[in-house]
């Protein structure tokens, strides 16, 4: 999703984590990937789990201010739950 690699560019990676523009990045990101989730929910194989997820990480990772080598445990800390559950 190409959003989510627009945005994440606009977040730099040096400071401490911005709680509003943290919310309100990942709370954009978060509406485009799900819209019409439940249309498109019941084909949700595990390859498309990764479409998800790749947006969900690059977002996360900048929310919480790391580099792109954190885990996916950074969408923990950026407090956002799987987008495939």
């Amino acid at each position: 999703m190409a959003a989510a690699g627009s945005l994440s560019r606009l977040l730099p990676n040096v400071g401490d984590p911005d709680m509003v523009v943290r919310r309100l990045y990942t709370g954009a990101v978060r509406s485009m990937a799900l819209y019409e989730a439940p249309v498109w929910c019941h084909a949700l194989a595990r390859d498309n789990v990764a479409v998800l997820r790749h947006p969900q990480r690059a977002i996360a990772v900048r929310a919480v201010r790391g580099y792109r080598t954190v885990s996916l445990e950074a969408g923990v800390l950026a407090e956002t739950p799987p987008w495939d559950l």
